[in-house]
């Protein structure tokens, strides 16, 4: 799956008549831009597409969206055979089926998917052979597309939660086998941090996600697991086991108790509400007392069986609660995983998303996935995310960030900037100078991010204040307050102490010449006193 272009032709949000042209000739495209100027918007507006195409619903607003799906026959291997597919929708257009055009070129490639060897006339293909069928088949539309906000905000996971819907009615029902493919959109969540870390650890064998924890977390290795189940709403039978869980659900639990020591189920209060309401409810405590007991139980599963199968328990509405312990270089006793920083557990989510959630044609949309990141993490990134995602060439990764440091590395057809002139109309183009090798300096002084000085503002005010000095042929002679508590100077004065505070901060004056060296002196130190 790559995105070529899309255009925003009718409102959405703050975007109407908008272009964005992404990157479609490598693995990501990151958006960068002031607050406010629809960066956030533009993946919520890919979302909103995919969401409508893939459930046969109206186009929510006009556009037109090109992008390629490609055909893998051998792992880790660039396709041979790609699908061009232009839909233009309008929802004014009448019915449904006049609403979307959908227009599909056959491409064959031999190499890279932007060098063809040859092109297929395009061919029209009507709406109701694009959406998804009864049996989940959807030829013209991504595998899977996956999302992940760090903020507060649940607007884009809103657009998930007829899938989340749909896939928990059928796990109720027993009509899912979590050994095939995980459902079409995923959002993922905080909570599946914990699922993720689980999974990496399943695996007796040393991996390059275990290698990953002990470098980048210091995790040594899994100490033991306490998992809370939950009397769930929908529950029948109140003094069963695991009060009538039915399907794969009620397989994993009967499946997980074998190996739990001394299962206990209580009786408690449970918080219901922010105004502090609750009720009584049931609470089965199960716990898995080491890494070994986790492997015995999930045997016979895959790291993205265990984890799609611990994802479904939590939507069944059962887990409540999942207490890991690891342990860490940092510390002789082991720690939650819940003492684990925002930034590490952030991070857990998302390559496990990438990892276990990832195939061929998909799409991750990475709105500020780096928000807790310190630099020396958020340089490295980018570099995180091409390791974990398990096929390059037929996925697209798209993030949005407001960290230079998480661009450094990419050519400037990687990166499309965003802004809005002064009549509020939004823009997109990629960067005028590529950011790989420019520094952080650089970076934050480009079209990118617009700044025009990296330093403090009252540092900035100092030197502004010292050039225009500099730059008056005559000084002024008359006596003035310049600052608050300090005594009346003339413009002579406050040079000289302008300059000595800037020379502390390092801005001295140097040269090679000393003739000019000893103007420069004469020009900034009036008074020919020597800073202290």
């Amino acid at each position: 799956m790559k995105v070529d272009k899309l255009h925003i032709r009718s409102r959405f949000k703050n975007l109407e008549n908008v272009k964005v042209d992404f990157d479609e000739d490598h693995l990501m495209t990151v958006v960068v831009g002031c607050n406010g100027s629809g960066k956030s918007n533009v993946l919520e507006a890919l979302v909103s597409i995919f969401r409508n195409l893939d459930l046969g619903e109206a186009p929510p607003f006009s556009y037109v969206l090109n992008y390629r799906l490609g055909e893998q026959h051998k792992p880790n291997q660039p396709s041979n055979r790609w699908l061009e597919i232009t839909i233009d929708a309008d929802p004014s257009r009448g019915t449904l089926a006049k609403q979307y055009e959908v227009n599909v070129r056959d491409l064959l490639n031999d190499a890279a998917p932007d060098m063809f060897s040859k092109t297929t006339s395009s061919k029209v293909i009507p709406f109701s052979k694009v959406k998804r069928d009864k049996e989940g088949n959807a030829p013209y539309l991504p595998n899977y597309v996956f999302a992940y906000y760090s903020g507060p905000s649940d607007r884009l996971e809103n657009h998930f939660k007829k899938h989340r819907t749909d896939f928990y009615r059928r796990l109720l029902k027993d009509e899912l086998d979590l050994k095939g493919d995980i459902r079409p959109l995923f959002y993922a969540k905080p909570y599946h941090s914990q699922f993720v870390l689980l999974a990496f650890f399943l695996s007796e064998k040393n991996s390059e996600e275990k290698a990953f924890l002990h470098k980048h977390l210091g995790i040594e290795g899994l100490d033991s697991i306490h998992f809370v189940m939950r009397q769930p709403g929908w529950a029948k039978k109140k003094g069963e086991l695991f009060w009538g869980a039915r399907g794969v659900v009620r397989r994993f639990l009967d499946e997980l108790i074998k190996y739990t020591l001394s299962p206990v189920k209580v009786t408690r209060q449970e918080d219901t509400s922010l105004t502090g309401s609750n009720i009584r409810n049931e609470f089965f405590h199960l716990f898995l007392p080491d890494v070994d007991a986790l492997r015995d139980f999930a045997r016979d599963l895959s790291p993205d069986e265990l984890f799609k199968m611990l994802e479904s328990t939590l939507l069944s509405e059962i887990i409540s609660e999942v207490s890991i312990r690891v342990k860490v270089t940092s510390s002789q006793e082991p720690l939650t995983f819940r003492e684990l920083s925002e930034g590490e557990q952030q991070l857990l989510t998302v390559l496990g998303l990438l990892k276990f959630t990832g195939g061929k044609d998909s799409l991750f949309l990475l709105d500020e996935p780096d928000t807790h990141l310190n630099p020396s993490w958020a340089v490295k990134y980018l570099k995180f995310l091409r390791e974990f995602v398990p096929n390059h060439d037929t996925s697209h990764l798209l993030m949005v960030t407001h960290h230079p440091l998480a661009i450094a590395e990419l050519e400037k057809e990687q990166v499309q900037v965003m802004w809005r002139d002064s009549d509020y109309q939004v823009h997109a183009q990629e960067p005028e100078e590529s950011p790989r090798g420019m520094g952080i300096n650089l970076i934050l002084r480009s079209d990118m991010f617009g700044l025009k000085t990296t330093l403090d503002d009252d540092t900035n005010q100092k030197l502004t204040a010292r050039n225009s000095l500099a730059a008056k042929e005559v000084l002024s002679r008359e006596k003035i307050i310049r600052e608050e508590g300090l005594a009346a100077e003339d413009d002579e004065e406050y040079l000289t102490r302008l300059n000595c505070e800037l020379e502390k901060l390092g801005f001295n004056l140097a040269t090679d010449d000393p003739d000019y060296l000893d103007f420069l002196r004469k020009k900034y130190h009036f008074s020919g006193k020597e800073c202290i």
